[in-house]
């Protein structure tokens, strides 16, 4: 049966903050928002939305009867929440944009997992919960990045062309912004780093300012680092080769108050094993999610205690748990085409069919609730689905 996807550009286009250094002007030099948005043009109706106001895009979204809203962006940059408030749609779902409740009346539901967001957590969310199986994250890093093994000019990636020292026995890393770490997880990173001598944290570096690296490196070294040079920040890369980059690492140590999103996926996908403890909240239980839904390492890595978060990620460092370290990795590899993380067809099937479950769900109570003259009689196999994000106008 035929889902009709609608997206709307909030917008204006732009190149997107930190595109330059991205990788994605490699692709034409449009940036990241204008190529996402070719991308999804090519797939579905794509219509600007980014020059009315509010009350004028509401109108148009309720014009068409649309069945369902997704809001992908929630409280963050560029969003049109007043547009969700005007209630366009009778279903109107929260996705993936904030990691945690809207606390909106006029957001009827959320996408999540049994992890990020388990059924006893249903209290703390205005939303109902839509339970994915799994995981509630979607990717395709299956179509993007097939390849098993890639080589750079006919080489391997070697550590020190991007900075990394060649003499690091165990290399952790966390790819997350720096505002995600907070002392409790600095610390915790420290005493690994103390136990596993010749090891460093992998770090990367976001804008012009190095306040954020003088500032971690100074308060590492009063919680007993030997020498800040361990904590080693290296600019990003090119998009087409991240991941590969990557991959010269041993273990994610995670950020538990707010995980790593794209992050975590992009260490698991490149084969890299990730340590992360899950809190009693969303933003800090989707890594595990990840880790639960890419392969068979999630009792290993996911922990309970930051005390096990140290005590794992020393182990993993050790020369003499190497196999250990190996069996993790090989899992991942592994898990890249026969874990439900990275199949894509798979989650969307299951995603088409929630969705046609809700909609039944809501026919049915419209049906014994409103007066006939109100009840949407289109066929449920051409149900209608916006995905309502800051997707960006192409210029005129």
């Amino acid at each position: 049966a035929k889902l009709d996807v609608f997206c709307y550009a909030l917008n204006p286009a732009g190149p997107g903050v930190g595109w330059e250094t991205s990788g994605w002007h490699e692709d034409g030099g449009k940036g990241p928002h204008r190529l996402w948005r070719d991308r999804v043009a090519e797939h579905c109706t794509l219509l600007d939305l980014s020059q009315v106001r509010d009350i004028e895009a509401a109108a148009a979204i309720n014009q068409r009867r649309m069945h369902m809203i997704f809001n992908i962006q929630g409280y963050t940059q560029g969003e049109r929440n007043e547009i969700f408030a005007l209630q366009p749609s009778p279903i109107q779902v929260s996705y993936k944009g904030f990691v945690g409740t809207l606390g909106a009346d006029y957001i009827t539901h959320m996408i999540s997992d049994s992890t990020v967001a388990p059924p006893e957590y249903q209290a703390h969310f205005v939303e109902k919960m839509l339970y994915m199986p799994w995981t509630y994250v979607v990717n395709d890093y299956r179509q993007q990045h097939s390849e098993f093994r890639v080589l750079q000019d006919d080489k391997p990636i070697e550590r020190e062309e991007y900075g990394l020292p060649a003499e690091a026995t165990v290399i952790y890393c966390n790819f997350n912004q720096q505002y995600k770490i907070d002392a409790p997880t600095l610390k915790a990173w420290v005493q690994v780093l103390r136990q596993v001598p010749g090891s460093i944290m992998w770090l990367l570096r976001f804008g012009t300012s190095n306040a954020a690296e003088v500032t971690l490196r100074n308060e590492a070294v009063r919680m007993g680092l030997d020498d800040p040079e361990r904590i080693v920040f290296t600019d990003t890369v090119p998009r087409r080769i991240h991941l590969h980059v990557k991959s010269l690492a041993d273990v994610f140590l995670d950020t538990p108050q707010y995980n790593g999103h794209g992050t975590a996926t992009d260490a698991l996908w490149a084969g890299i094993p990730l340590v992360t403890f899950p809190v009693r909240k969303m933003a800090s239980r989707a890594a595990a999610s990840f880790v639960y839904a890419s392969a068979g390492e999630g009792r290993t890595t996911l922990v309970r205690t930051m005390r096990d978060m140290v005590d794992v990620g020393v182990r993993l460092g050790k020369k003499k748990n190497h196999q250990i370290m190996q069996n993790l990795r090989r899992d991942l590899y592994k898990g890249r085409f026969t874990s439900p993380m990275w199949d894509t067809q798979r989650w969307v099937l299951g995603f088409q069919n929630m969705l046609r479950m809700l909609w039944e769900s809501y026919r049915h109570q419209a049906e014994t609730e409103l007066p006939p003259d109100r009840v949407n009689e289109e066929p449920i196999n051409r149900m209608h689905v916006i995905l309502a994000d800051s997707i960006p106008a192409t210029p005129a």
